[in-house]
């Protein structure tokens, strides 16, 4: 029984990679306002804990993308990040109809942006496929 090496297309990963980032970060945020409402966080580390939670869950579909995409390190890293930035974007003007750039939505933007980037740098090297030449050791 050997894995399967069949190739994925392009959207599948994106799309695969996006919908698991999205499911941790709506549990995190539900995690995060059960620590406020019990107080074990104060209100003021409660935007922190935002703000590394969407840079982490921006990583983790970074890294899927990189690791499982077809395309460069660096463009699926990127892309995967926009993406999620993308709907960041789309559920918070859905929700509050304008965002403040200056204020705290632009940072959470920027946020994304890093993890995307992050995963680049995390996302290893692609091996080579080929038959490897192993040398004795005297």
């Amino acid at each position: 029984m050997g894995k399967d090496r069949r190739k994925q297309a392009v959207w599948v990963v994106f799309l695969r990679g996006e919908l698991i980032a999205l499911g941790i970060y709506l549990l995190g945020i539900m995690l995060l306002t059960l620590l406020v409402v019990k107080g074990v966080l104060p209100e003021r580390g409660a935007y922190p804990a935002v703000a590394v939670m969407c840079l982490l869950t921006s990583m983790t579909a970074g890294l899927l993308a990189v690791r499982k995409s077809s395309l460069g390190r660096l463009s699926a890293g990127i892309l995967s990040a926009v993406i999620f930035g993308a709907i960041l974007l789309l559920v918070g003007t859905c929700a509050w109809q304008e965002i403040a750039w200056t204020g705290r939505g632009g940072v959470l933007l920027l946020c994304a942006l890093c993890g995307g980037i992050l995963s680049v740098m995390m996302g290893g090297q692609k091996r080579r496929k080929g038959k490897r030449v192993y040398k004795k050791a005297l």
